[in-house]
């Protein structure tokens, strides 16, 4: 590749660092995980809207990524012309293409040992990208003989905290990407705004209500098309609102972003919900990353902090890591469901279509596919978990595919071990 020979394609890739952030990513590829106001992939993307874009997941998330993006190759590596491949695990800030240009030599960038990015061409995809899927280290070891490494140090979301971590400095990245400063829908003249209202955008068709609070005094507010504030919601920003989402007499603390069509009331603080997830009642939501198709049940709360603000330790792959984090909430994955009065303890993380309940405080690593809490667990099944998700999303007007269910049942296969744990 010579110097000055622009690059005329991206891919952004999973490698296997995908495993560390079990089991938020099992049903997307962790570039879809959500930031601030976007998702990783979106984030990277936006900084290279010239080239091409490519993706490259694990083989099981093909159909279901290929129909999230439709208009972009998923797992192609047949590639016509040079190509930057980009870690779908880094967090994007203000100055991404300056600091991995699309313009350059052949190259990889290593930061501590993990892949960053590759600039490759053609003959070097074709020789080195063997094995279908998510980038292997075999192929990085590969790529360390074939071209030249380099060093470089960015944001890179290695556990699922960090997603906690870096929300609000994402949000104001993301608000000035954007831009913002105004107001498309209702803003009740009895809606107080604090603060610098270059701060806060409201979409079109959105309604706020009289008797909300938006600070903005820490951080911009955004608030998507088709939203509803009602009283008496107070919002801190740093936040975010997705598209047609109702915030109802919330606290939405500093720190939090809501993805679309979700339903939002008690306390929320720095925490990230995906779409189409529901915490409509009185509770706290502190220091969470919650899926999608999640409902979390009236007064169901988490705690974020011990007792003796010790640092949190959290189950990563059935193995327990310390954080080194005085601030770690819970970790839900889609499609899972808190009964009524649930109490999570710091740092729980909870599988996919789990279902937990009742009294007393339940594990803090529950796998997916259950039923229970504090007493003990039993594996929900298959069949009974694929039509109450089927019954959930027609709900929201989202027909289940056959996709969808060929992923959930993939997904009960491969976490079948960890039920096993259980016994």
């Amino acid at each position: 590749m010579k110097r000055g020979k622009m690059v005329k394609n991206i891919c952004i890739f999973e490698d296997e660092g995908f495993k560390n952030l079990l089991p938020l990513c099992y049903l997307r590829p962790v570039f879809e995980l959500r930031c601030g106001i976007s998702s990783l992939k979106e984030k990277i993307a936006g900084f290279y809207p010239e080239a091409k874009l490519h993706l490259l997941c694990r083989d099981y998330l093909v159909d279901v990524t290929k129909r999230r993006s439709k208009e972009t190759s998923v797992n192609d590596l047949k590639i016509e012309g040079n190509c930057l491949f980009i870690n779908g695990r880094i967090l994007a800030g203000k100055d991404l293409s300056r600091r991995i240009p699309l313009d350059g030599a052949e190259e990889i960038a290593l930061s501590e040992e993990v892949l960053i990015y590759a600039r490759l061409t053609p003959k070097t995809i074709a020789e080195v990208f063997r094995e279908d899927g998510h980038l292997r280290n075999t192929t990085i070891e590969l790529l360390k003989k074939k071209v030249k490494v380099t060093k470089i140090k960015l944001d890179l979301i290695s556990y699922p905290w960090h997603l906690i971590n870096y929300n609000s400095e994402a949000i104001k990245d993301d608000y000035q990407s954007i831009g913002g400063g105004k107001v498309e829908g209702f803003l009740d003249k009895a809606a107080t705004v604090y603060g610098d209202r270059s701060q806060l955008f409201i979409g079109e068709s959105s309604r706020v209500e009289a008797g909300v609070v938006l600070n903005l005094t820490e951080g911009p507010i955004y608030i998507g098309k088709n939203v509803k504030v009602r009283p008496f919601t107070i919002i801190d920003g740093p936040s975010f609102v997705g598209d047609e989402s109702i915030i109802d007499g919330a606290k939405l603390r500093e720190g939090s972003s809501i993805g679309r069509v979700c339903r939002v009331g008690g306390e929320v603080e720095e925490s990230i919900i995906h779409a189409y997830s529901n915490k409509h009642h009185d509770g706290f939501l502190g220091h969470a990353y919650v899926g999608e198709w999640v409902n979390i049940g009236a007064m169901a709360t988490n705690s974020d902090l011990k007792n003796n603000y010790g640092k949190i330790k959290v189950y990563i792959n059935n193995e327990l890591v310390n954080s080194g984090e005085i601030k770690v909430g819970c970790f839900i994955a889609d499609h899972t469901k808190l009964g009524i009065g649930t109490l999570i303890n710091t740092g729980t993380v909870i599988g996919v279509c789990s279902n937990i309940f009742g009294s007393g405080i339940p594990p803090k690593n529950i796998p997916s596919f259950v039923w229970g809490g504090a007493s003990g667990f039993i594996e929900y099944g298959l069949e009974r978990a694929l039509e109450n998700s089927k019954t959930i999303m027609g709900r929201r007007k989202i027909v289940q595919s056959e996709e969808d269910r060929e992923l959930l049942r993939e997904i009960f296969a491969r976490t079948k071990n960890d039920r096993e744990l259980l016994k």
